[in-house]
C-alpha cells in the first residue's frame, strides 16, 4: 500500500462499493481501473493495486470480488 495514497484508495473503494443483499461488495476490476484513472498510475501492476484496494475494502467492512481482469486469458478445460 506504500505506493498509493490512502485517500485515493478510500475514494475508490467508496465509489466502487455496490450494495447487495449480502452486503457491500467491491469488484476489483472496476476498482483497479478507477484507481488508475484517479492517480494516473498506469505503471503499477494490477496485483499491487488490487492488494492495496483489498486491504482498504476489508477494513471498511466490504466483501471483495476478484472478477475477471481486462485482457486476461480464459482457459477452458
Amino acid at each position: 500500500m506504500d505506493s498509493f495514497e490512502l485517500i485515493d484508495l478510500l475514494c475508490v473503494v467508496e465509489d466502487c462499493v455496490s450494495d447487495r443483499s449480502t452486503g457491500h461488495v467491491v469488484a476489483m476490476s472496476k476498482a483497479v481501473e478507477e484507481l488508475r484513472v484517479l492517480t494516473g498510475d498506469f505503471v503499477s501492476s494490477d496485483e499491487d493495486a488490487a492488494n492495496a484496494l483489498t486491504q482498504v475494502a476489508l477494513r471498511r467492512g466490504c466483501a471483495v470480488l476478484f472478477d475477471e481482469r481486462a485482457g486476461a486469458e480464459i482457459t477452458e478445460f
